[in-house]
């Protein structure tokens, strides 16, 4: 080997090994995910172009073309029929899709499937949103042997589900009964009962999201006190991110209805609910990338009301001789 060849081999291994320490030195990387892009309070998505497809007990959805009609490369059908139902339990025992979705539009969105049965004992399926599946969502069923779209559950009222932060969101179907061939899906926050026509609308486009990490966070009611006798409370927050930023923060005090966002800062300052009793404050945390954290909680006791003194003895206006 010569001298020459002796230090380019001698740079490369330098160069090989500062390669490996910056990898090994570096945080984790965030990955980028594809998502459709719902706009308007509207999302439509393709059955074939899931995001993950999950077989669970023998059971898969698998990609079919056989029965005309079809919206896109062909529809998916919960195989082997063999006459199983999945009525309860099916968040972990059912054949499972995955859409990743990205949302602006926070409210409650209808679900309409469209699908195909060729039989009533082939024709509801479970839907759900960020791995849950809500009884607002679950037994959709109705369909024929004609491709229909359908919304309504064996409660007899419209599947919904609520989204109550934007950004990155998972929808999800399962089987209920194997044999159902499910062809498109539709989210809208319309609560029109109106069906969409023949195929539906264009499925929406797809996006690039470089993080899809929300922060995590904590709060402490007035420094982890017990109880107070005062509603105006001191909050203590702490946040972090993947991105290395939180954004906003906002607050509620039912875990329903949260205050406008706001930059995020600590401490806060904020008002209990009225009433005495034990109150609890819930704050969710955004990155820069507007992914919202689950709700961090905190409790204290409020008491306003002060003791009350009543006096038994000696009886009032009686005269006390002194010894």
């Amino acid at each position: 080997m010569t001298q020459r060849t002796t230090d380019r081999y001698a740079r490369w291994c330098e160069s090989l090994a500062l390669s490996v320490l910056a990898i090994v030195a570096s945080p984790d990387p965030v990955l980028a995910v594809d998502a459709f892009q719902e706009s308007a309070g509207e999302a439509v998505i393709d059955a074939e172009h899931y995001d993950a497809k999950i077989p669970r007990n023998g059971k898969d959805w698998v990609l079919e073309t056989s029965v005309i009609g079809y919206s896109g490369t062909g529809y998916l059908t919960a195989l082997p029929n063999t006459g199983i139902t999945y009525n309860t339990g099916y968040v972990t025992a059912s054949p499972e899709l995955v859409y990743n979705v990205h949302v602006t539009t926070v409210g409650t969105y209808y679900i309409w499937i469209r699908g195909h049965a060729s039989t009533t004992s082939d024709d509801s399926v479970h839907a759900g949103l960020d791995g849950t599946g809500p009884a607002s969502a679950d037994r959709i069923s109705g369909f024929t042997t004609i491709w229909s779209w359908r919304r309504t559950t064996l409660d007899s009222a419209p599947a919904t589900i609520v989204i109550t932060d934007p950004g990155f969101h998972t929808i999800h179907l399962w089987m209920r009964e194997d044999g159902l061939r499910v062809d498109k899906i539709l989210l809208r926050t319309n609560s029109s009962s109106t069906a969409p026509s023949g195929t539906g609308p264009a499925e929406s486009p797809r996006v690039t999201l470089s993080d899809i990490t929300p922060p995590s966070g904590s709060i402490t009611i007035n420094g982890g006190a017990a109880a107070t006798n005062n509603a105006t409370a001191t909050l203590t927050l702490s946040a972090t991110d993947n991105s290395g930023m939180v954004a906003q923060m906002k607050f509620s005090n039912d875990g329903t209805t949260y205050s406008t966002p706001e930059p995020y800062a600590t401490p806060k300052t904020w008002t209990l609910a009225s009433g005495d009793g034990t109150k609890t404050v819930s704050v969710k945390f955004a990155d820069a990338a507007g992914n919202w954290s689950a709700a961090a909680t905190d409790t204290i006791t409020l008491d306003m009301t002060p003791p009350q003194l009543n006096i038994t003895s000696p009886l009032d206006g009686a005269v006390i001789t002194a010894p």
